[in-house]
């Protein structure tokens, strides 16, 4: 039996041992605790990760869902693909886009009337069947194929050409292009009526069309005479490198686009080897091809019947081709095209005329300024100055000031005393002065818009002062 002194255990006493004894209670107390908190931190942490599992194992079995639906839409898709890539194949053809003003059937079928026309969409269809049966593999075409053609010209101008200069007869020409068209569905000729760009700007939107369908697989081009489409062929050239668009050959190759080395094919008795100048005028025409008035008289008022006309030595057909382009950056020319070098452009002058303003006769002329034409000007010049992107602004270049701000044309090119003079030369022959058609006269000095119809001749000139074309900016009366 434990000895108890002074009322304790082992010489301690009561007191102590009872304080040490709530320190031993109190440690497992916090000890119980602390088990207690751990218990519960684990059974959040279990019910937290068994939440996890749940939304994981959903997330998987919707995966599991979606990666078996993707699986089908991709046999879906392949399966499509191949349909597709079937029907390319079973269906592809070949385009012929041809600038008729400039490249002309051969006469002999044009003669022949309905029926030439009929022969001639005959040998094109053969002459390009066979041509594509011999080049099949390069053309990536297995089984039949289909050929299209266009072509684009002015059917009043053309037919007058060749009447006037008696190749053909009133109505001949219409009748050639009724049985070229008439034959075969996906042959057709198409009357761009009167305009210096309208042949050319509807070959330009086909041409752009036909690149992107796949199932083209060739481009026959019928307008290599003419340099204006140059810089356009380049462009195409430049952005499908492996796009193939041969040359039909008929004319002479215009120099600029002779330098590309295009592959040319030639069809056989189709097209024939003399332009529309060569074949109405009946000598051949040197290129460049420079459109060069002889000189007047002015010694009376614009397009009057007392002098002031224009005429020319032999009446010819200009294309005015150009090409949806940007210009070469600082006006760099290409190497390709070569300029005289001793230019044919004249000063343009100009005679004052005092008046009343109330006769157009006799002694009492309209007041205001007699505008001269420039001459001429070389038709390479005229093509590169026409396709400038952004164009050059008229009234900076031409009057020495632009107030317009901002100009949504360039004053940064650095243009030539002859540029400038064919930049007049372009507008003088496009757009008439609508002063002198409304009043009859024009007072503005830096005036550079059109005071004279450039296409009439002296005959014309004599009668009543109009040229041939119904449709003539300068000639027709606005309503």
């Amino acid at each position: 039996m434990a000895t108890v002194l002074n009322g304790g255990v082992h010489g301690i006493s009561n007191f102590a041992l009872l304080q040490t004894y709530k320190s031993r209670f109190e440690e497992l107390t916090e000890t119980e605790r602390k088990k207690d908190d751990l218990i519960m931190e684990l059974l959040r942490q279990n019910e937290q990760l068994s939440g996890l599992l749940e939304r994981y194992e959903d997330d998987l079995e919707r995966e599991k869902s979606y990666a078996r639906l993707s699986q089908k839409e991709i046999r879906d898709l392949k399966t499509q693909f191949g349909d597709a890539e079937d029907k390319l194949n079973s269906y592809p053809y070949i385009q012929v886009l041809i600038d008729g003003d400039g490249m002309l059937f051969h006469l002999d079928l044009l003669k022949k009337k309905k029926e030439g026309g009929s022969e001639a969409a005959e040998l094109l269809l053969s002459e390009i069947r066979e041509l594509v049966r011999s080049n099949r593999e390069d053309l990536c075409i297995k089984g039949d194929f289909e050929i299209r053609a266009l072509v684009f010209a002015n059917l009043d101008g053309l037919s007058k050409a060749l009447v006037k200069s008696n190749i053909l007869k009133q109505g001949d020409l219409q009748q050639f292009f009724m049985g070229f068209t008439q034959r075969l569905e996906h042959l057709n000729f198409i009357d761009v009526g009167y305009g210096k760009e309208m042949a050319d700007s509807k070959i330009r939107g086909e041409f752009l069309f036909h690149l992107k369908d796949p199932r083209c697989r060739l481009i026959l081009f019928g307008g290599g005479h003419d340099n204006g489409y140059a810089p356009f062929l380049k462009t195409c050239t430049a952005t499908n490198p492996n796009y193939p668009i041969w040359l039909l050959e008929g004319p002479q190759m215009a120099r600029e686009i002779a330098s590309m080395n295009l592959p040319s094919q030639k069809l056989h008795d189709l097209f024939s080897k003399d332009s529309q100048s060569e074949i109405t005028n009946g000598s051949p025409v040197s290129a460049p091809a420079i459109l060069t008035p002889t000189t007047s008289s002015l010694n009376g008022h614009v397009n009057g019947s007392n002098g002031g006309s224009v005429t020319y030595d032999t009446p010819q057909k200009f294309s005015y081709a150009s090409a949806a382009v940007s210009a070469p950056p600082g006006l760099i020319r290409p190497t390709s095209i070569h300029y005289n070098s001793s230019p044919t452009l004249e000063t343009s002058k100009t005679i004052t005329i005092s008046g009343s303003g109330t006769s157009t006769s006799g002694n009492n002329p309209p007041r205001g300024i007699q505008h001269t034409m420039v001459p001429s000007a070389d038709a390479e010049r005229v093509n590169y100055i026409k396709n400038l992107n952004p164009r050059a602004c008229n009234n900076f270049y031409l009057r020495g000031a632009c107030y317009q701000q901002p100009c949504p044309y360039s004053h940064k090119y650095k243009l030539s005393t002859e540029d400038v003079k064919t930049l007049k030369y372009i507008i003088e022959r496009s757009k008439p002065c609508q002063q002198l058609k409304k009043r009859g006269f024009c007072e503005d000095e830096k005036c550079y818009y059109g005071h004279q119809c450039p296409f009439r001749t002296n005959a014309e000139a004599a009668t009543d002062g109009r040229c041939s074309n119904f449709y003539c900016r300068f000639c027709q009366d606005d309503e």
